[in-house]
């Protein structure tokens, strides 16, 4: 009801100011502070991309055994130092293949001593010449391959150590743990991640940008970039793919952002499209009404929805909250921002186009 009242006494004041012969627009205009004179500018035009927050270190660990796990005692939200045990896997199918390979060593050197004793002593016959140079020649040839034995032997130990190391999984970098897959009991596989971890430090927006945008981008240029709870920040490119993927046509953009944005937070970024002439209006300005967009325009003593073609956004000085007007606006037109909503909503209802 105050706002009915307010608005009537605005329209006899309009009404008033006519009959003394002042022109009744100024009037409204002084009576809604939010309103905007249309005038040409330089917009740059900005391209809407979507995007994430990503660490900018992550580790997904895995093991190359097939094992059970015996132990994991970090939770999600663990904060870890290089070097923690982060998961513990069953160690006898492990052992046992180091045993295995151990003896297998112990009897490639055996055989392998006893080679090496076996051709120096055809070594000294030969000298004597008590024995043929073909029974010399086949105790170097026993030497050789017992020597191949043995290093075949050497190589498989080590093999099987390093198979126990995947044993126990512990952490590459200080970080917090955020994804656990397995518990006690369960039966981990090779190459399938148990826990993914990633650092505490700065942290990065990933965006794929169109690759006709990013030809105009360089580092360090700055983008626009949003998060869900639509907190703006200038964010500097940090890393800008050298090539634009086949599928997708788009170039792989990291910009920094601010350390507290939690990872796979969705992200807005604004890439910048180049510079034109043209008519923008705040976005908070635009009525939408199904397929249609419109603008609120002081005509007279009253104000209507007049409908516009968009174009895109564009970002300016001071403002990244603005959209392009392709047509429906001229200069000079005065156009109420999303403040004056009531007083539209209470006297120019009557005026809205029905969609032409």
């Amino acid at each position: 009801m105050s706002h009915r009242l307010l608005i009537l006494a605005a329209l006899t004041l309009g009404a008033a100011a006519c009959r003394r012969g002042d022109a009744a627009p100024a009037t409204v205009a002084a009576t809604l502070p939010a309103t905007l004179a249309i005038r040409i500018d330089t917009l740059t035009s900005v391209v809407p991309v979507a995007g994430s927050v990503v660490a900018r270190r992550r580790a997904e660990l895995a093991t190359r055994l097939t094992a059970r796990v015996t132990r994991v005692p970090v939770e999600v939200g663990t904060a870890v130092r290089v070097g923690q045990l982060l998961v513990e896997l069953g160690t006898e199918d492990v052992a046992a293949a180091r045993a295995r390979a151990a003896a297998a060593r112990s009897a490639a050197q055996l055989a392998r001593d006893e080679a090496a004793r076996q051709a120096d002593r055809m070594d000294t016959l030969l000298a004597y010449d008590a024995v043929a140079r073909v029974q010399r020649d086949g105790a170097h040839l026993a030497l050789a391959q017992t020597e191949a034995q043995l290093a075949a032997a050497e190589a498989a130990l080590r093999d099987a150590a390093i198979a126990e190391s995947y044993a126990a999984l512990t952490a590459p970098f200080d970080g917090v743990v955020t994804s656990r897959a397995v518990d006690p009991g369960d039966l981990a596989v090779p190459g399938a991640p148990l826990l993914v971890m990633e650092d505490r430090g700065p942290r990065d927006g990933l965006f794929a940008v169109p690759a006709d945008v990013a030809a105009r981008l360089r580092p360090p240029d700055a983008l626009q970039v949003s998060d869900m709870d639509g907190r703006w920040v200038t964010a500097p490119i940090r890393i800008m793919g050298r090539s634009a993927d086949p599928a997708t046509r788009t170039v792989e953009v990291r910009v920094s952002v601010p350390a507290d944005w939690p990872t796979g937070v969705a992200l807005t970024g604004l890439v910048p499209a180049g510079m034109h002439t043209g008519i923008a209006v705040p976005a908070s300005a635009v009525v939408r009404r199904g397929q249609l967009t419109g603008v609120r325009v002081v005509s007279g003593d009253q104000v209507v929805v007049r409908w516009v073609r968009l174009g895109r956004p564009v970002a300016g000085p001071n403002d990244t909250a603005r959209v392009e007007v392709l047509s429906g606006l001229e200069p000079g037109d005065l156009v109420v921002s999303g403040g004056a909503v009531a007083v539209k909503s209470e006297f120019a209802r009557s005026k809205m186009p029905s969609g032409d």
